[in-house]
């Protein structure tokens, strides 16, 4: 072993004088090193000789298939029946079912995204219940809801907005005017600023007769005072700002002022019916190259699509504008915008007019003097 180091050392140009103190300083280091390197040559052996894992692909989970059904809406229909809407097939344990005030459940249609709940007996028309229920989809994710609806109304009067103010003062609320255009009951109608789908304002009536030829006022940001008294029977009973001697009137507790120059008014059958009427009015003007076609925020240009969709509004072109719009400048809390005498309506700005000072009507039929600048 001596003879092999010495060989190196001179290979160096080195003498080998002293070689075995210097083996004795250096030959445990060189040791060391020598076995290091066997070590790691013989794993990187086993590891090359032992075989490969497959390639293995990932696995890609939709999360819609870890959601529960969620659910979108529901509402009585005639025949003892409530359906509920879903965004994907659902099935409903019968016996978590639970509606309050208390109806019985005979039987449940469900496995779809429309499910029907089918009653014993019909509820009350136009009376809020609650409806609790367990439900699953075919993955067996559960949830529970629980959410209001109204009793089937078959007797839903016609109705039109016929009148409004959306400037307040020191005597008048800014309200609406409904036009009661045949006799039935006013049981889970509803009003909304916006429309059903992009709502801002919601109020909904309660169960109470009409008749033809009769007014409705509904009152915004009511003031909390005694006189603010839902009429259901007597005309003359409130004496909040505002209110009519000849008309019905009802104060929408919890809101604000109506927007004073761009919205959408709306009333449908109930929360999740039919739409009825509409009226859609803005002072905006637009340009070419503005955002939201002119109606200045994407909220309000969804109320305007939300009411092209279903039919409730005329558009000159396949976009809508504010110039499609009643145009509600110079109008104040003394200079309503309303229908004509007639109650025209052809769902188009041609059917309002400004009126000028001390014309506006509510709770009477409307007039047909026009306010002129």
């Amino acid at each position: 072993m001596d003879g092999f180091w010495v060989q190196v050392w001179r290979s160096f140009g080195m003498k080998p004088r002293g070689f075995r103190r210097r083996w004795t300083r250096w030959g445990s280091v060189l040791y060391f090193l020598a076995g290091f390197a066997c070590s790691y040559l013989g794993i990187l052996a086993a590891l090359s000789s032992c075989a490969r894992p497959p390639h293995i692909e990932p696995i890609l989970i939709d999360p819609a298939t870890l959601r529960p059904p969620q659910l979108l809406g529901v509402q009585a229909g005639e025949g003892n029946w409530v359906e509920l809407r879903f965004d994907k097939s659902a099935w409903i344990e019968l016996s978590s079912i639970r509606i309050l005030p208390s109806l019985s459940v005979q039987r449940v249609e469900d496995g779809d995204v429309v499910c029907r709940v089918h009653l014993e007996g019909a509820g009350v028309p136009g009376k809020k219940y609650t409806l609790e229920a367990r439900t699953r989809d075919e993955r067996g994710n559960t949830s529970e809801f629980l959410y209001g609806f109204y009793g089937f109304n078959d007797r839903i009067p016609k109705l039109l907005i016929n009148e409004f103010i959306t400037t307040s003062s020191t005597t008048v609320l800014t309200q609406v005017e409904i036009a009661v255009l045949s006799d039935g009951n006013m049981g889970g109608v509803t009003f909304y600023e916006g429309t059903k789908n992009v709502p801002d304002k919601t109020y909904i009536f309660p169960s109470f007769e009409v008749k033809a030829g009769e007014f409705i006022l509904l009152h915004f940001k009511p003031e909390g005072i005694p006189g603010e008294i839902d009429e259901t029977s007597d005309k003359t009973v409130a004496t909040g700002k505002g209110a009519s001697p000849t008309a019905y009137d009802f104060w929408a507790k919890g809101t604000g002022n109506l927007s004073e120059d761009n919205d959408v008014l709306s009333l449908y059958t109930n929360p999740e019916g039919k739409l009825m009427d509409a009226v859609l009015y803005s002072s905006k003007v637009y340009e070419s190259g503005m955002k939201y076609n002119g109606f200045g925020t994407s909220a309000m240009l969804g109320k305007v699509l939300a009411l092209k969709e279903e039919g409730g509004w005329v558009f000159a072109g396949a976009d809508p504008y504010p110039s499609d719009a009643v145009n509600p400048k110079g109008a104040t809390s003394r200079r309503s915008i309303c229908r004509d005498s007639r109650f025209s309506d052809t769902n188009s700005k041609g059917d309002w007019h400004i009126v000028p000072s001390g014309s506006a009507t509510f709770g009477a039929v409307n007039s047909d003097a026009v306010y002129i600048p």
